[in-house]
């Protein structure tokens, strides 16, 4: 008898196993640092009277402290765009000078219109100085009546030119030490001359001498 050989199949390959995804869970954010600037801010101190302005700032509103001034003052705000945080105390004193060191280096330039003296201007006009280009904030300019720039800066007055020596003490002419005031001439026309008084010369000293020692 012939024997048979069973063929055993050959196991079936397994089916690759998808991939799970692994996706990482981002950690917590951080909590915002505890600066000043993210925190409330405290109100400021303005006070208005006979000794002048004085601002008392801690972690305080920019905006708040103007708006306040404005309020006490009686002057008109205007171009306050971006409010800051201010700390420290200005003045007493004249209120353009206390708010001049009140916006040193916030960026703005002033410009404050109206009010003499002490008084404090009518107008705090604010305007940003622009990238690159450094904001002159104590650039403090008030606007006066004609009159009183005349008076303050009168037009100036032509000087007088101081008359020099010569002008003063003229010079004599210059006179020819060989003519009488006649055309120049010729270094032969004088040499003859200079001969010709020689012989003149000359012939007074024979003269002096033949009367000096008669014979």
């Amino acid at each position: 008898m012939t024997a048979h050989r069973r063929r055993v199949p050959a196991k079936a390959k397994a089916a690759p196993q998808a991939a799970t995804a692994v996706v990482a869970t981002p950690p917590p954010a951080p909590p915002p640092p505890n600066w000043p600037a993210n925190q409330p801010p405290n109100p400021a101190t303005v006070t208005w009277d006979s000794h002048g302005l004085q601002i008392n700032a801690s972690n305080s509103s920019l905006d708040q402290i103007l708006h306040a001034v404005a309020t006490d003052t009686g002057a008109k705000l205007q171009g306050l765009s971006e409010d800051q945080r201010v700390f420290g105390t200005y003045g007493p004193g004249p209120a353009r000078d206390v708010l001049s060191k009140l916006l040193d280096g916030t960026g703005y330039n002033v410009l404050m219109v109206g009010g003499q003296g002490d008084a404090p201007p009518q107008q705090i006009i604010l305007s940003n100085g622009g990238a690159g280009t450094p904001a002159p904030v104590n650039a403090t300019q008030t606007l006066r009546n004609n009159s009183d720039d005349e008076n303050d800066n009168p037009e100036p007055q032509p000087e007088q030119q101081q008359p020099t020596n010569e002008q003063q003490y003229p010079r004599p002419p210059m006179r020819n030490p060989f003519g009488s005031g006649g055309p120049p001439r010729t270094p032969q026309e004088i040499q003859q001359e200079i001969l010709m008084r020689q012989q003149q010369m000359e012939q007074q000293q024979e003269q002096q001498q033949q009367q000096n020692n008669p014979q």
